[in-house]
């Protein structure tokens, strides 16, 4: 990249950031027609109107915003890499962007990601927390957390970190005037709180005789959020199938009753992935190790 082109996406970066071409000269210690001209000079290579411009607002388009994106996020691997080189590469700094499955980022990410944030001043964090499959390469995250069965892929690598215990539970008022299951067939006479993703139903799984089966059961209401389904049943809706560091609280404190435990199927595999790189940042790194660790 000619050094000029270079320096007009360092610019217009700061003219985004500053909200005008005014605050921009200031962070970039030039005139306002210096700033004006690398933006002009940058759209006209790239073939698109990156800023909407009045007399008194400077607003990104559409592709403005996208272009902001990926420029944001190249910066800041470039930061990040020439301050590792300079501090010998140990220390976690830059922009860490996460992605993980919404219950399991709340109970266990969030408060893993605070203390880790507090041991790393220089450390900066962009978590989504989603149940929905976000593309790790094309949305650019450091790392992202799978539950679950992981696809081979040569762009990422994959680490198992934990493996997560799903439980059947019921709340005391849905079990009050109901007979508790004792096999997994008798979940066919009890209402089932069922967990939709990607338009799937997805099945409850158990061991019975020693083999490994799936029972989907008829569900009267389908979530499609972990946190959802965990109120559905405290509330009394009827009976839910979840991870169990999601109701392990409400087990401890009475809201909920874990139920067919002696059936409990073989866990499943809890992984970190992140892209293929010839060097892992010591922030996803050390955060991975962080991770297994307590996990």
């Amino acid at each position: 990249m000619a050094p000029n082109n270079f320096s007009d996406i360092v610019t217009f970066v700061a003219a985004a950031e500053a909200g005008s071409f005014v605050g921009a000269a200031r962070l970039r210690s030039m005139t306002r027609s210096g700033i004006a001209k690398s933006v002009a000079r940058l759209e006209d290579r790239l073939g698109v109107r990156l800023f909407n411009r009045t007399t008194r607002s400077l607003g990104l388009t559409d592709d403005g915003r996208i272009f902001l994106d990926r420029c944001t996020r190249i910066l800041s691997d470039l930061e990040e890499a020439e301050q590792s080189l300079s501090l010998g590469g140990g220390e976690p700094q830059g922009m860490f962007r996460l992605t993980a499955p919404a219950t399991f980022g709340r109970v266990i990410i969030l408060p893993l990601l605070s203390e880790f944030l507090n041991s790393a001043p220089k450390l900066r964090a962009e978590v989504s927390l989603t149940d929905r499959i976000n593309d790790i390469i094309e949305d650019g995250y450091d790392l992202a957390i799978r539950i679950g069965d992981v696809r081979e892929n040569g762009s990422l690598i994959a680490r198992a970190i934990a493996k997560q215990h799903d439980v059947v539970v019921a709340s005391p008022v849905y079990l009050s005037d109901r007979p508790r299951p004792q096999h997994p067939d008798d979940l066919v006479g009890h209402s089932c709180l069922g967990y939709v993703s990607a338009g799937q139903s997805r099945p409850w799984r158990f061991i019975v005789d020693g083999e490994p089966i799936l029972v989907r059961p008829h569900a009267r209401l389908s979530l499609d959020g972990g946190e959802a389904l965990r109120d559905a049943a405290i509330s009394g809706a009827g009976l839910a199938f979840l991870p169990g560091y999601a109701v392990r609280k409400d087990i401890e404190e009475g809201r909920l009753i874990p139920l067919l435990e002696e059936y409990a199927a073989d866990p499943v595999p809890i992984t970190a992935l992140y892209p293929t790189r010839r060097h892992l940042a010591p922030k996803v790194r050390q955060f991975i190790d962080l991770l297994a660790s307590r996990l």
